[in-house]
């Protein structure tokens, strides 16, 4: 293992629930579990202090120490109290560094494409696409780059420039972005029947007008 590859320090937890997570956070550790292929699941806390350096670091595998052997893993989910801003959860995958892993890699544009430039509209059909790599591969995002992109044009997945070590098994003509012309209101057609109605409609009112007009100027 790298010598680089950063560390955070976890201990085994045994009291769950509310209270307790919110005990671990004023003792400054974030409530986690880790799990894997010959691993069953085990609930433990993770230092909040070393999380925050390791999350400045846009990196999926560290190296997690108990005191008894480091375990290499992978960060698999993070869940957040968005209006408290502060970590909930942390899931983590032990991983085999020699070994390929499947995940979901999130996919995002970048430049402006010409065709959304002159009125087109740019669609994301694909947001995560599926990958295989070894762990210390895992990109944590794929760019596609647009910018040559014009009304119709579609850009696919065989197309996706994929970091090295990684491949996909998506369908390479699946679309993972492309231009199209925005919607033009269509001003509906009055049916068949509705215009000759009006029109009678129209005449009889002109009638009643010219009589009503007759009318009063015998009353004078």
């Amino acid at each position: 293992m790298s010598k680089e590859t950063p560390h955070i320090a976890v201990e085994a937890r045994s009291e769950f629930g509310n209270n307790a997570s919110r005990r671990l956070r004023r003792a400054g550790m974030i409530p986690a579990i880790i799990y894997g292929k010959s691993l069953e699941p085990k609930a433990i806390a993770v230092n909040a202090d070393e999380w925050k350096v390791f999350s400045a670091l846009h990196s999926h595998i560290v190296m997690l120490k108990d005191g008894k052997a480091d375990q290499p893993a992978l960060v698999r989910e993070v869940q957040f109290n968005h209006l408290k801003n502060y970590v909930v959860h942390i899931d983590f995958q032990v991983v085999n560094l020699n070994e390929e892993i499947h995940s979901e890699v999130p996919v995002h544009a970048f430049g402006e494409s010409y065709g959304a430039a002159h009125g087109g509209i740019l669609e994301q059909e694909i947001h995560e696409l599926h990958v295989i790599c070894r762990p210390a591969d895992l990109p944590e995002a794929i760019k596609a780059d647009v910018t040559a992109l014009n009304i119709g044009d579609a850009l696919t997945v065989g197309q996706l420039v994929l970091p090295n070590g990684v491949r996909t098994e998506v369908d390479p003509s699946a679309v993972v972005f492309h231009v199209v012309r925005p919607k033009e209101e269509v001003v509906a057609e009055p049916a068949e029947g509705e215009a000759a109605a009006t029109e009678p409609e129209a005449i009889n009112e002109k009638k009643a007008e010219a009589r009503a007009a007759e009318k009063e100027n015998k009353e004078k």
